[in-house]
């Protein structure tokens, strides 16, 4: 008995330590776009944020370049031409994670893409 209760004491340290499992874990707004300029997300690649909700222009170096894209999970995002600014419409191309690796076949969207705009998701099924 005397071992059992030396153990337990033993490792009581490490349990009152242990975090939670909610421990630096926070509610996520999706919003991040990955762009690429080349189609099978190659060439010049990165993160832009657009949030949800909202409406923003592509910036440079994807501007007119967009060959593939793909937004956090839990967003939802249309791709729209110059003509298109508040980003009303159906858009050019509807983009859900894991995204579109080549926007440059059949409509060329990617060529056409000026502005971004998501919406959060909870249906999606990416």
């Amino acid at each position: 008995m005397k071992s059992f209760l030396a153990t337990v004491v033993a490792f009581l340290p490490l349990v009152a330590a242990a975090p939670t499992a909610d421990a630096g874990l926070e509610k996520r707004t999706p919003g991040n776009v990955f762009l690429c300029t080349g189609s099978g997300w190659g060439n010049t690649c990165g993160n832009f944020f657009v949030g949800t909700g909202g409406c923003k222009p592509i910036p440079e170096p994807w501007r007119g370049s967009v060959g593939s894209a793909g937004p956090d999970r839990g967003a939802l995002c249309r791709l729209f031409d110059a003509s298109h600014g508040d980003c009303t419409g159906s858009g050019l191309a509807i983009l859900e994670s894991p995204g579109n690796s080549n926007l440059y076949a059949g409509n060329d969207a990617g060529h056409k893409a000026q502005f971004i705009g998501c919406v959060t998701c909870t249906a999606c099924q990416g």
